[in-house]
Parts: structure tokens; sequence; C-alpha cells
């Protein structure tokens, strides 16, 4: 009945940009639990911590680091790259670390596993064979498989809602459903599997508490802020609990 509350690529909805060292020193300031943050590659094989394929509606990876921050500059941001995240995150705050691509697994496993013990970091991904391949290199490391991802197929949408197979073909250790896909069924199955469940992407107060009730493993919020406060707020009593979703319905 704690879940864990994990700041989205930082700190998102206080910081002027996302996936940045000013969203990840808020949520060490808040004190959340994780921070969440995405990964690519540039095409001079820099790994950045950076959500979007594209941008300036060019691939990411067709770009040089030094180009990318030259474009995002205009906008008054500097993308970091992932050693720069490791080293501010050391000591203060556990990661949760979303792949975006596959193929350069190994690299980024080598990278965090020289700085961070394995009970300070997760690694997930909507890429059923990214998360395949962390385990295959080191079965050490708690994996997730992501779900909701927009648009697909009625078959996509069912193995998203009963994801098991999936989940023990890539030997995910976690999953991580959008929240409107987490229901109290689909949580109660994944209970029984063994599987903790951490939900994206949870912002209103009203959504978090009902989270909360329904015994998710983590909430994963633009606004850690809110999470932290619901949480605390709802752990304290349970008249509480139920007090509070009365007041946010109306």
């Amino acid at each position: 009945m704690n879940p864990v509350i994990i700041a989205h690529r930082g700190a998102s909805a206080l910081a002027r940009h996302e996936n940045t060292l000013e969203a990840f020193k808020i949520a060490i300031k808040l004190k959340a639990d994780y921070v969440e943050f995405d990964i690519r590659k540039t095409k001079d094989n820099q790994l950045i911590v950076f959500h979007d394929d594209e941008i300036d509606n060019r691939a990411i990876s067709s770009l040089t680091y030094d180009r990318l921050c030259s474009i995002t500059s205009r906008e008054n941001y500097r993308v970091p790259l992932l050693s720069e995240v490791l080293e501010l995150c050391k000591g203060k705050i556990k990661l949760d670390i979303e792949l975006k691509e596959s193929g350069y697994e190994k690299r980024i496993v080598d990278m965090v596993t020289k700085l961070y013990r394995y009970d300070e970091f997760m690694m997930k991904s909507f890429i059923d064979s990214a998360v395949k391949a962390v385990h295959d290199y080191d079965p050490y490391i708690k994996t997730g498989l992501l779900l909701g991802k927009k648009g697909g197929s009625l078959k996509t949408k069912l193995h998203e809602f009963f994801p098991m197979t999936r989940l023990a073909a890539c030997n995910a250790d976690f999953v991580s459903p959008y929240y409107k896909l987490a229901t109290v069924g689909f949580i109660k199955r994944m209970k029984l599997y063994n599987k903790p469940v951490y939900v994206w992407t949870v912002n209103r107060a009203r959504n978090i508490g009902k989270c909360i009730l329904n015994h998710v493993d983590g909430i994963i919020t633009d606004k850690p802020n809110v999470g932290l406060n619901v949480r605390n707020y709802m752990l304290e009593d349970i008249k509480k609990k139920k007090r509070f979703l009365r007041k946010q319905a109306k």
C-alpha cells in the first residue's frame, strides 16, 4: 500500500523542459523515489537523454550531438548526455530507465552498472527484444515491459491487456502499463504472476489516489509533488482515503 513515486522525465511539469538536468534536480529536491528518463543515440554515437525520435522534422539518429544541442539552444535548453544524468543522480535518487531503441543495450548496461547497484535502478522498454537483450546480458537487472502505446490492432491491444506470453518471452520482471489499462482485474492478474505494476503517466490527484487504492507498485507522474502529497495523505488513515476520493469526485 506504499507505491513508489516516479518522476516522469524528471519533474517534467515543474521544469522548463523535460528530460533535462533541471528537471532531474527538481525531482531530487522533492525526494521522489525514482526519476524516469529516456535514452537514444545520436549520429555520432553519443548516448543522450531525450524522448522524441525527431526534432525539426529530422530524426535524432541523423543528427550529431552538437547539432542537436544547437537546435535545442533556440529554446534555451540543452539535451544531457546519459553520463551526465548518471553522475547527477548517483547517491541521490533511483533510476527508471526507458530504452527508446534497441541494438546498444550492452553499452547502456555497462555504463549504469559501473555506477549503480542493482537495487538502485530498473530498465524497461516498449520493445520486447530490448527488454530481453538487457535480461540476457545481465539477468540481475530488474527489467520491465511497457504497455499502452497509441494505435495498434485489436490483437495488439489484447496482448497488452493479457501480456503474460510477452512478459515470459522477454523475461520481464515487471509490467508498466498506461494507467487506464491497469484495471482492478489487470492488476490482480499481474499479482497472481508476481509481476509488479508501475503505471504511467498519472497526474491528477484523484487518479493517483485510485491507483494507490488498487495496490499498484509504482506511479509514474509528471507531478511528483502531487504524487508524494497524495501518497502521504492517504497512508495516514484509511478513513482519509475514502474522504479524499469523495472530495475529488465533487
